[in-house]
């Protein structure tokens, strides 16, 4: 019996020490997916030719997709349960990279980011859902600022990699890689337990379910200002960072070669992993944390709009990045970890659904604004100037959030 008890209490453990594991790998793929066509872009332009048009539409064919899937997905994960869908989702992003590395012309790469757009918000909108599944109460913020560590850490591989594994090897080596992270996370999260029944909505879906779950997010003031402070966050995040490594390589740092500039960009992002890191109490400093999130626009603001000014100037911009990817990184922490305090219990899987759409919904417009300016003025003045107007935008938005006395849970629990 004891030999028994032993064998149970040992896999319990090990399904405890997975979870986090395998929620932190799939916050990790969501992240590396999009950043890493970020810096690949000037590489795939040059083997595959695109053109300005085809390369706003590499960017925004994922998160256009995305956007729908992610509407769509929320409530379904709610009635069916986390588990299924990180797992189905992470086994179809693996075939779907893979033959997206094989693309050799512009409309397969299109069609495979797309096509992707329809499985990688299987694990996107389930991942801080299933923090609720797996994780008690008392452990949730502290598990919730683990995984969200690997944003910060995903745009360090993703973009500093990118760059250097484009330029000295080829494009479709972070492809193959993120395609192998995804199969080790679908054999990760196969192992988890299913959702308990209790934690479903039990209701059918239907067209009420939508109106319901997605709709009814919005008559919340703090839920409707986040949202918008969300959406600003991403399109100003990729008005900047969708032409950025191609202003670097092309133009400002073109001389210093891929390694060098892939070696800043990795540099930079250790800022971002620090803002991660610190956000929680670098909040702590202002009477509402998303003053913090508030301040931390400003000051992105202040960055990206002197950035075309550092021209040639490695260290300059290894700064400047610096700073850039700590307070991005600073934001989305507060962010996501305030999103959760404006709704019930019941709808976090429809809200983490709307808050990846919202995100894709940025990433899209950010993108392909990113490339169309990029295309009309080649020194990154036109993306410097709009990326600091959305972040002033945001900066109100929050600011505003806090004014609010204090979030009031929406009303509507469940469906």
């Amino acid at each position: 019996m004891s030999t028994s008890l032993g064998y149970f209490s040992a896999h319990a453990e090990s399904i405890e020490m997975i979870i986090p594991i395998a929620l932190w790998t799939a916050f990790f793929v969501i992240n590396f997916n999009i950043a890493m066509m970020i810096p690949l872009l000037p590489f795939i332009e040059r083997d595959v030719g695109l053109s300005s048009v085809a390369a706003g539409l590499t960017l925004a064919a994922f998160p256009i997709v995305a956007l729908i899937s992610n509407l769509t997905l929320g409530p379904l994960i709610d009635r069916y349960g986390r588990k299924r869908f990180i797992v189905f989702g992470a086994a179809a992003c693996t075939l779907m990279l893979l033959l997206t590395a094989a693309a050799r012309s512009p409309l397969p790469l299109i069609i495979g980011r797309a096509v992707t757009g329809v499985f990688m918000p299987m694990i996107g909108a389930s991942v801080f859902a299933a923090i609720a599944d797996y994780v008690p109460p008392s452990d949730r913020t502290r598990i919730a600022g683990y995984v969200t560590s690997a944003a910060p850490i995903a745009f360090l591989c993703s973009i500093s990699l990118g760059v250097v594994l484009g330029g000295l090897l080829t494009w479709q080596v972070p492809l193959l890689l993120l395609a192998g992270v995804c199969l080790i996370l679908a054999i990760m999260a196969s192992t988890l337990p299913s959702t308990d029944r209790a934690a479903l909505a039990q209701a059918p879906i239907s067209a009420q379910t939508y109106r319901v779950k997605l709709l009814s997010l919005s008559l919340n003031s703090g839920t409707r200002l986040l949202l918008l402070s969300y959406f600003c966050w991403s399109a100003g995040m990729y008005v900047f960072l969708g032409a950025y490594p191609s202003w670097l390589v092309q133009h400002s740092l073109g001389d210093q070669g891929a390694g060098l500039i892939g070696l800043m960009l990795l540099i930079g992002e250790l800022g971002g992993l620090a803002g991660a890191l610190l956000s929680g109490r670098l909040a702590k400093l202002w009477r509402h944390p998303l003053s913090a999130c508030a301040v931390a626009s400003l000051v992105i603001a202040a960055v990206v709009v002197l950035i075309p000014f550092g021209t040639g100037w490695p260290i300059f911009q290894a700064l400047a990045y610096g700073v850039f990817a700590l307070c991005r990184d600073l934001m989305l922490a507060l962010l996501l970890g305030g999103a959760m305090l404006f709704v019930a219990a019941s709808q976090r899987g429809s809200l983490n659904g709307i808050l990846n759409a919202v995100y894709q919904t940025g990433a899209c417009v950010g993108g392909m604004t990113s490339a169309w300016l990029y295309a009309f003025r080649a020194d990154f003045a036109a993306n410097s100037v709009a990326s600091f107007v959305v972040f002033i935008i945001a900066a109100l938005l929050l600011y505003r959030i806090t004014r609010i006395e204090a979030p009031s849970i929406n009303p509507v629990a469940t469906i």
